[in-house]
């Protein structure tokens, strides 16, 4: 009974051992997404100088569709006033993500992949 016991125990900290470089990389895949997503969207949305809540609604399906989420974790926020030449506009988008495949307090086994970024309007009116 020792021997399954030790045995169980060694098995959770090798699968763990041997599956984080693994979470590692799917969480690092899905932030290279988010910021190409990000750096996408903010490149068109300066032209017009902000936006809409259609944009953003697009932005977080498709990156809902695109990562496995439900929309309803995807989180998107960006400038929807307009703006002028010069003035910056920003965009955000945040998913949640696991840190390790196991974790023995699973409160703290969380945290949010964000892209944000900001680039002046080119707006002229």
């Amino acid at each position: 009974m020792r021997d399954v016991i030790i045995l169980v125990l060694l098995y959770f900290g090798i699968l763990t051992w041997n599956y984080q470089p693994y979470m590692d990389v799917i969480n690092g895949a899905r932030l290279q997404y988010l910021q190409s997503v990000v750096h996408t969207a903010i490149s068109e949305a300066k032209i017009k100088g902000y936006f809409t809540s259609t944009d953003l609604q697009t932005i977080q399906q498709n990156v809902a569709q695109a990562l496995g989420y439900p929309t309803g974790n995807v989180f998107v926020s960006g400038t929807t006033t307009p703006t002028t030449r010069g003035t910056p506009i920003e965009l955000t988008v945040s998913v949640p993500t696991r840190i390790n495949l196991f974790s023995l307090s699973p409160s703290t086994n969380h945290a949010m992949l964000t892209a944000h970024e900001s680039a002046d309007s080119e707006a002229l009116d």
